[in-house]
């Protein structure tokens, strides 16, 4: 999960696909040219063509006049809203070449031999490149009482296992489009089934987080309604009291809203190797490296057969 940070990398990723690149004109202080078109999907029929000085930094913009871009400001709804009416899952994919071959495969000898024992040596007899599907889905996770605060969420499902982790990669680095050529590993789970488990992995999150701004919630909502009550004693008006502090448990309990705002099916590349293992006895198998988490994955069904030079 993550705040400012995350709102930061959304806003500048949102003007460079424009074919917008922020300018630092000072400190803290960013400045982006918006077209009438562009104006007018932030801020309705009236935008017009303007440079748009933004900040991040409540100091800064009470300082310089900048517009302040800050969970629950103005400026970020629109942004997020003018994402969200794109209305379109884009496809990226992660090109092989951006990682080195040769350090993978050290690696990976590295840790299966440090698995196995010295006494074991390894052998490539082929190597497969393919790219893993995943949806990654970006969400605007709200906490809204009498106040409201916003974080940006990133989180990926992937389609074959079900797992859901954060990228570990800037999504920068993904050149748009399908793999060209590429080998794409077939998905196991559908877009639905995908959503629903990253809807639980954020359900478990936010339980684990703390709960401190809720309580304070419930206490405000309770001396709201308790003025309330002092408020109507002695009227006799027990039917618009009860109306009022229904009105007022609506707006003020807390609760949590996450919006989709982004989704994109990333293709993710992965490093299938055909080994030969060397040792006491000899063994072909198969290994996947995942070079975004660096796990080494041993599918089920190797086999086995004797070393020759042990069986003579």
């Amino acid at each position: 999960m993550t705040g400012e940070k995350g709102i930061a990398e959304l806003v500048f990723t949102f003007f460079r696909l424009l074919g917008r690149e922020p300018v630092q004109i000072r400190k803290g202080i960013w400045q982006v040219f918006l077209d009438a078109s562009l104006a007018k999907a932030l801020d309705g029929w009236r935008g017009k063509e303007r440079l748009f000085q933004y900040t991040f930094d409540r100091r800064l913009a009470d300082t310089y006049g900048a517009e302040l871009i800050a969970p629950g400001s103005y400026r970020l709804d629109t942004i997020l809203q003018a994402v969200r009416n794109q209305a379109r899952l884009s496809r990226a994919h992660l090109p092989h070449d951006l990682f080195h071959e040769p350090s993978i495969r050290s690696s990976l000898f590295q840790r299966l031999v440090g698995k196995a024992g010295s006494s074991i040596r390894l052998y490539v007899l082929n190597l497969e490149r393919s790219f893993s599907p995943y949806l990654w889905v970006v969400s605007l996770v709200s906490r809204i009482t009498h106040q409201r605060s916003d974080a940006i969420h990133h989180s990926c499902v992937d389609l074959r296992t079900g797992r859901v982790t954060p990228l570990p990669i800037s999504n920068q680095l993904f050149v748009g489009g399908l793999p060209p050529g590429g080998t794409i590993r077939n998905r196991v789970l559908s877009y639905k089934q995908a959503y629903s488990l990253l809807c639980q992995h954020i359900a478990r999150e936010l339980e684990d987080q703390d709960q401190s701004w809720a309580e304070k919630a419930w206490e405000f909502l309770e001396e709201e309604q308790a003025k309330l009550a002092r408020y109507y004693e002695g009227t006799g008006d027990q039917e618009q009291l009860a109306a009022r502090q229904k009105a007022l448990a609506e707006n003020y309990a807390p609760r949590v809203l996450v919006q989709p705002v982004r989704e994109a099916l990333l293709y993710v590349p992965s490093f299938n190797y055909k080994l030969v293992e060397v040792g006491r006895a000899e063994r072909v198998f198969h290994a996947t490296y995942d070079p975004l988490t660096h796990e080494v994955i041993i599918p089920d069904g190797d086999y086995s057969v004797p070393n020759r030079s042990s069986s003579s």
